[in-house]
């Protein structure tokens, strides 16, 4: 199974995560005064754990493409494939990060009221 291993499309397991979180800040920036205004965050909510969801999927492509090209630890080879793995775990570590970033921020948005600005 093919997952994403073209030196193309490998780099989008780094950039991908950071984009999800941005987009979801952004996204809720956008939702905070329809929010306020109808006094319902479900809005807010969805958008969290949507980036959440696509948070898990990046990290299991992530993962899944590591697995493909060899699950051991990149070494100091200068081979297409010890590239794919090194950029598959930092996939894995940036889903984590920005996972843990999102999280912290849909915590955020149940604990405050939308109109507390």
């Amino acid at each position: 199974m093919m997952v994403l291993s073209s030196p193309r499309t490998i780099w989008l397991l780094i950039v991908a995560p950071a984009f999800i979180t941005a987009a979801a800040h952004e996204t809720n920036y956008v939702l905070v005064r329809q929010a306020c205004s109808v006094q319902r965050n479900v809005a807010l909510y969805a958008v969290i754990v949507i980036a959440l969801v696509l948070m898990m999927l990046v990290a299991l492509m992530s993962y899944l493409t590591w697995r493909q090209v060899g699950a051991e630890w990149p070494g100091e080879g200068a081979d297409a494939a010890t590239t794919t793995r090194f950029i598959a775990v930092i996939g894995m570590l940036g889903s984590v990060i920005f996972f843990l970033v999102t999280f912290a921020q849909g915590i955020a948005t149940v604990y405050y009221d939308p109109c507390q600005l």
